[in-house]
């Protein structure tokens, strides 16, 4: 499993990057206007924002399509990642604002990925469509 170039992945856009961090502020907001009473519930938002930056600093280096020789790495967040060799691709499109992956799993039957085109840089998402179109057509 080698990749086949250095820029070989489509990283989440910024605006889907910076959300967790956003909520982590958020956060530490409610936390600061809940720290008049020290109780349960001035924890709650502390434990909310540790694990929203968690996120921000997973989101920083994750790439939602990372493309290898044989296969493609679908991961649009910390759990879930789905792993599609290039020979079981049957189509792509763009339905909606959301991208639909069909491709065929090991048991024959046919799955779909969905991805929001919001989660990819505008700029990203000719080479996402090129580099999968040339994979079905082959």
């Amino acid at each position: 499993m080698t990749k086949t170039d250095n820029d070989s992945g489509i990283e989440l856009s910024s605006k889907a990057k910076y959300k967790p961090l956003v909520f982590a502020l958020f956060m530490i907001g409610l936390c600061l206007i809940s720290l008049q009473d020290i109780s349960i519930e001035s924890v709650i938002p502390l434990v909310g924002a540790i694990v929203f930056f968690g996120l921000y600093a997973f989101n920083k280096k994750l790439k939602v399509f990372n493309f290898l020789e044989t296969h493609f790495v679908f991961q649009p967040g910390v759990i879930g990642k789905t792993t599609v060799p290039y020979s079981a691709l049957k189509s792509f499109a763009v339905e909606k604002k959301v991208i639909v992956i069909t491709y065929e799993n090991s048991d024959g039957k046919e799955k779909k990925i969905k991805c929001l085109v919001s989660q990819i840089e505008s700029k990203q998402f000719p080479i996402l469509e090129s580099t999968l179109k040339s994979k079905i057509s082959d």
